[in-house]
């Protein structure tokens, strides 16, 4: 397989910025394998989860993921990750509200990974929603550590008539972010 990267090769793990666990492989995956063109990442969790991103797409050898950061040290440590592994024609790090970034976001969104605050994953994917495709995907992360807060954005997602196929994914991690991460695909 061309572009393959090895998990035994200690170069290839050295050039590539390692994912947090579970939910890093997960987004390797879906990249690995539905190939988009424009992933949309809102809110920066870990630095690494952008390089990590741009890594599959430059496995794939095309697309870009566009990280939306309102907090100016968190984008700043996801592009410097970028630039380390030398990805940056793969991504693009931009620091700022993600309500005013989304308009100069080229579409359609294939993948949306939500890592900002949880109060806002409902109205910035009703933001984006317009310009997914079916079988576009939307990645959540830390649904089940803040029911409250996540709770239209988990009924939107998984009300049968809504639009969307969604599962709940019992993914752990450091309680930071991955305390549950809710997957769904645009079904129309």
């Amino acid at each position: 397989m061309p572009n393959a990267v090895s998990c035994t090769d200690p170069a290839a793990e050295a050039a590539v910025p390692t994912f947090e666990a579970a939910t890093g492989t997960l987004l390797r995956q879906l990249v690995l394998a539905a190939g988009p063109l424009t992933v949309l990442q809102i809110g920066c969790p870990y630095a690494s989860f952008t390089a990590g991103l741009a890594a599959a797409m430059s496995e794939n050898g095309h697309g870009r993921v566009i990280c939306c950061e309102p907090e100016a040290v968190r984008a700043e440590a996801a592009a410097a990750a970028v630039e380390k592994a030398g990805l940056g024609r793969y991504a693009d790090v931009r620091v700022g509200r993600p309500e005013r970034s989304l308009a100069t976001v080229p579409g359609p969104v294939d993948l949306l990974l939500l890592g900002g605050p949880p109060e806002s994953f409902l109205p910035l994917l009703k933001l984006v929603e317009p310009r997914m495709l079916p079988g576009a995907v939307v990645v959540a992360l830390g649904v089940r550590d803040v029911p409250a807060p996540c709770a239209e954005f988990l009924a939107h997602v998984r009300f049968s008539g809504g639009g969307y196929v969604s599962l709940p994914l019992p993914f752990d991690g450091d309680g930071d972010v991955d305390g549950g991460v809710e997957m769904a695909v645009r079904a129309a």
